[in-house]
């Protein structure tokens, strides 16, 4: 009874503080709120959020990560649930103190939209390192023989753009092996370039194969809100000069592949974890 009101209060205190929070992102304060019926993992979920840091990417730094108010109760109570719809939002290393204007954002959604399907492709090698470290953090955290391997990646066209934002979806194939159990995944999802504050932030919304449309209407939705409870950016941007927007976009991809490792791990990793302690 003790520990059901411990939780409940936890689980409470979470949801009081989950709809906006404030990010210090390159010395610039940028609001963002949580997305509609979702809550940002912390340090109270304690498997959840453990996993969360093996996840890797060296190219962008996380800023927040997203599961289902549904699932938060077990997330609370120190368990793994089947997460199969997050969110996450990250911002690239390399440009995240810098100050962007609208003309370089211009420059940003052109290399996306021009090179989408080719930089996909070129990533791919890039994408199998971290798959292969994530491998190896996963199988130490949480003692299973576990690994897993990107096999195709199926990006969409661009499917909004504004002004201060561009969106396109992605399907992703994987082969995951756990305890010698091999089998197949597809996520569907979708990766949202918002352009707030002199800030590029990158948006991830996941889900099953089938639900490519709920991330489309989830991420604008999001991404809307995020626009909304921050200031504009200005025209010109401060300290770049002959800056290749190309290379921002591939690392833009790796953030978006690797993002979508971590619902699917969730779930498979839960469920191996129950048969293996039987």
């Amino acid at each position: 009874m003790e520990r059901s009101f411990i939780i409940y209060m936890v689980v409470l205190l979470v949801a009081v503080n989950a709809f906006t929070n404030s990010f210090n992102i390159g010395g610039t304060d940028i609001m963002i709120p949580s997305p509609q019926g979702f809550s940002i993992v912390s340090k109270e979920m304690d498997a959840v959020y453990r996993l969360n840091l093996r996840m890797e990417d060296p190219n962008n730094e996380q800023v927040a990560y997203y599961i289902s108010d549904l699932d938060v109760p077990v997330a609370i109570n120190g368990k793994l649930p089947p997460l199969e719809k997050t969110f996450i939002v990250k911002v690239n290393k390399q440009i995240k103190n810098m100050v962007i204007g609208s003309k370089d954002f211009i420059k940003f959604k052109n290399a996306t939209k021009l090179q989408n399907k080719e930089k996909i492709e070129a990533t791919k090698a890039q994408v199998a390192g971290l798959v292969e470290k994530t491998n190896e953090g996963i199988s130490d955290e949480f003692d299973v023989n576990f690994a897993m391997r990107i096999t195709n990646a199926i990006p969409l066209d661009p499917h909004i753009e504004t002004a201060n934002m561009l969106s396109y979806s992605m399907y992703i194939n994987y082969g995951v092996t756990v305890e010698g159990n091999k089998k197949d995944f597809i996520v569907s999802g979708t990766s949202t370039y918002v352009h707030v504050a002199g800030k590029i932030l990158f948006l991830y919304c996941y889900g099953p194969r089938d639900s490519v449309e709920w991330t489309r209407n989830a991420s604008k939705a999001w991404a809307e809100m995020i626009i909304s409870n921050n200031q504009s950016s200005p025209v010109q941007s401060i300290g770049i000069s002959g800056f290749d927007w190309n290379k921002i976009f591939v690392k833009s991809i790796t953030g978006g592949i690797s993002g979508a490792m971590f619902a699917l791990l969730v779930g498979i990793i839960a469920v191996f974890k129950k048969r293996k302690s039987k």
